[in-house]
């Protein structure tokens, strides 16, 4: 499947419902289709060999309308809900188109060894789809807009008296489609109408065709935009989102195109103009109170949830504290020490599950009081009132002054000892992680990028303060990081262990070394393209990331790589930063890497310019194309893995309902970090670039998952 048109339309004017069952109601009329009921809350029809489906339930409802198309189909799709407190109504307009299925033996055939591979499929470039019909006359029934800015039917023409109220309207932080502005053409004036009106009925809903009036109004408009960034002689230029003239450093970002190619080319090269506008809007993410809702409003046309939950849904996010509060609370839970118990205190006996009493004459806290020794989600509690001494409900195991006996009579961990297992763990552990986000916590001149900053430190030590969590709850009664998380078994002499930890920080750092020697190959060889001349010793323009742990790659690529989801993984990235510190940052850069190539495939594929899958990608690569080496890919898993609960339920992960109406999916593709041994980390993902959404969703990055040849 490949998305071709995508639109996210605001609609403040109540009933929605009626307005765009109206006009959708009466262009499936003109295909073929009998007049829906209005009053019927389900409508199945079929035209030939199209299919409509009309549904509503109470204040949301979804349309669809499968056409053929070629050897597959066209899907229509358009789902609304009405306007709830504290969220305008919105209106998802999209068109996919389904291809044919090859045949099986095809699919399967480049997964097979020793034989010949298939011939690459010829590359297709995007077709030009027609708008949904009904769009036009729905804009024209209320004032609709899209990201702060008003959806037009039709081009908007802009004179000079105009200009100051277009250049905010450009500039809005919050819109979301493309503005195609058409200049002046003095040669024919006539034919830049014609432009206008051919461009506006091409990305209606996903698109603001606007055309200069006059001479005065093209020079007022270019003096707005700066000379770099002007349209002028007949051209059309393209202004995506988000667009700051004054801050722009990559005018190139938003293509111009001649009037000269316009006039030889004609409908051709507006059609480029046109699909590259709608591309840009096919795969943005919905803005955030859509996303909250849309798919509340799947489960409630499905009877599986009530009309108020899309208004609950719709609410934002509570605030959640400043980052030096964060910070600060963080670091005084982790150094709370148990309160010392009052002199005179005397211990009793109890029931089963019961407590001691108390002395009459102690003096202290009264008995609500508890002191705590905090992780980041633990917290152990012991009461300063009293000390237990029985036996626990659940396990039958002897309890003590907050000690469990265990079957051999050998004591676990208490309170004071975890605090001590605690703190160990921090110091080695965690020192750089602490020192960088306190570092920028108390600087007294932050500033914005140093906020993001530490917003950015403590998402790694939440992440690796949870893992760490889980490795206390493991290891009580254990010498803390016992084998040195990672280190080879012990010698007979200290010097192999000694050797073996600088092996592995020279391989990382070479590593590393490598991927900014890469990087700056890479850039280097950009601007010998676009420059024709030598700019060896020129600092590079954005700084490379340099993956310090797996938590933080997962930070990084939920930043950065548009085209990539990051599940719920971070505890098992923080366990093998923890576990394993000298071999993570070289497990990280590997992690980076095939993030990287999977957000360079899923944007290739996602925007029509390849059809194949991941393996195909990175087998045959090209320049300018980033990959990973195939030995570090397997795309399926054997046979007793997939067909075995116990094995299959470890590798299904949450998707939305977009990809998988079931809300998760088995992924059996997975990058090997590690090839063998232990922990062989492992990263799965899922490829819906070509689907719905566009993205390759990671459900799982951690040690090697449980198979048959694991205990």
């Amino acid at each position: 499947m490949t998305r071709l048109y995508q639109a996210v339309l605001r609609d403040p004017a109540a009933p929605i419902s009626i307005r765009l069952r109206r006009t959708f109601s009466e262009w499936v009329e003109r295909k073929g289709f009998p007049p829906p009921g209005a009053a019927r809350a389900m409508v199945e029809a079929e035209a030939g060999r199209a299919r409509l489906t009309m549904e509503r339930r109470g204040d949301c409802g979804r349309y669809t309308l499968d056409e053929p198309h070629g050897e597959g189909h066209l899907r229509t799709r358009v789902t609304y809900t009405e306007s709830v407190p504290g969220m305008t109504g919105w209106v998802i307009v999209t068109v996919d188109r389904h291809e044919g299925r090859e045949p099986e033996r095809q699919r399967r055939e480049p997964y097979r060894r020793g034989r010949r591979e298939p011939e690459r499929r010829e590359r297709r470039e995007p077709a030009v789809v027609s708008v949904p019909g009904f769009l036009p006359a729905y804009l024209r029934t209320a004032r609709i807009s899209d990201g702060g800015i008003q959806v037009e039917d039709g081009p908007v023409v802009l004179d000079e008296e105009g200009m100051e109220r277009f250049v905010p309207v450009m500039t809005e932080p919050r819109r979301r489609m493309p503005i195609l502005v058409l200049s002046v053409d003095p040669q024919n004036p006539e034919a830049v109408r014609a432009r206008a009106d051919y461009l506006a009925g091409a990305v209606t809903g996903a698109g603001l065709v606007v055309r200069l009036a006059d001479l005065r109004a093209q020079n007022r408009f270019n003096k707005a935009m700066g000379k770099e960034l002007g349209v002028f002689g007949g051209g059309i230029r393209t202004y995506l989102a988000p667009f700051d003239p004054a801050e722009e450093r990559h005018p190139r970002r938003h293509p111009p195109m001649g009037a000269a190619m316009i006039r030889d080319q004609g409908d051709a090269a507006l059609d480029r103009i046109a699909v590259g506008a709608v591309g840009d809007t096919v795969h943005r993410e919905f803005p955030a109170d859509v996303q909250r809702t849309l798919h509340v409003v799947y489960r409630v046309l499905a009877g599986r949830a009530d009309l108020g939950e899309i208004a609950e849904a719709a609410r934002p996010p509570a605030k959640t504290d400043s980052a030096r509060e964060e910070l600060r609370r963080r670091m005084m839970a982790m150094t709370r020490r148990p309160a010392p118990a009052p002199a005179g205190e005397t211990g009793g006996t109890g029931g089963t599950g019961g407590t001691g009493a108390v002395s009459a004459g102690r003096q202290g806290p009264p008995p609500s009081e508890k002191a705590a020794v905090i992780t980041e989600n633990a917290v152990i509690t012991e009461n300063t009132e009293k000390k237990e001494t029985g036996k626990n409900e659940e396990t039958g195991e002897n309890v003590r002054n907050g000690q469990a006996l265990s079957g051999g009579g050998a004591p676990l961990s208490g309170v004071e000892e975890i605090a001590q297992v605690v703190a160990d763990m921090v110091v080695k552990e965690l020192r750089g992680d602490l020192d960088t986000a306190l570092g920028l916590a108390t600087s007294s001149q932050a500033s914005a990028g140093d906020l993001a900053g530490v917003l950015r430190e403590l998402h790694t030590l939440r992440a690796h303060l949870s893992g760490l969590r889980d490795i206390v709850a493991e290891r009580r009664g254990e010498t803390p990081l016992a084998n040195g998380g990672g280190d080879p078994p012990a010698a007979d002499t200290g010097s192999l262990r000694e050797e073996y930890r600088l092996l592995t920080e020279e391989y990382a750092e070479a590593v590393t070394s490598a991927r900014k020697l890469t990087e700056r190959v890479r850039w280097l060889e950009g601007r010998l393209a676009a420059a024709g001349q030598p700019v060896y010793g020129v600092p590079e323009e954005t700084p490379v990331f340099e993956p310090a742990s797996l938590v933080a790659v997962l930070i990084e690529a939920r930043e950065s790589l548009r085209h990539i989801v990051v599940g719920d993984t971070d505890g098992a990235a923080a366990r093998l930063d923890l576990d394993h510190p000298a071999q993570s940052r070289t497990w990280a850069a590997k992690a980076w890497d095939s993030l990287r190539a999977l957000e360079d495939f899923a944007r290739a594929r996602s925007g029509g310019e390849f059809s194949g899958g991941f393996y195909e990608w990175c087998s045959h690569g090209s320049s300018g194309r980033l990959t990973i080496p195939t030995g570090m890919l397997s795309m399926r898993e054997s046979k007793s893995v997939v067909t075995r609960a116990k094995f299959s339920d470890r590798r299904t992960f949450a998707v939305p309902p977009e990809v998988n109406p079931g809300g998760q999916v088995l992924m059996e593709s997975h990058v090997k970090l590690r090839p063998v041994g232990y922990p062989a980390p492992r990263m799965y993902f899922h490829d819906d670039s070509g689907g719905a959404t566009g993205k390759i969703w990671i459900g799982y990055l951690g040690e090697h998952l449980p198979n048959t040849r694991t205990n």
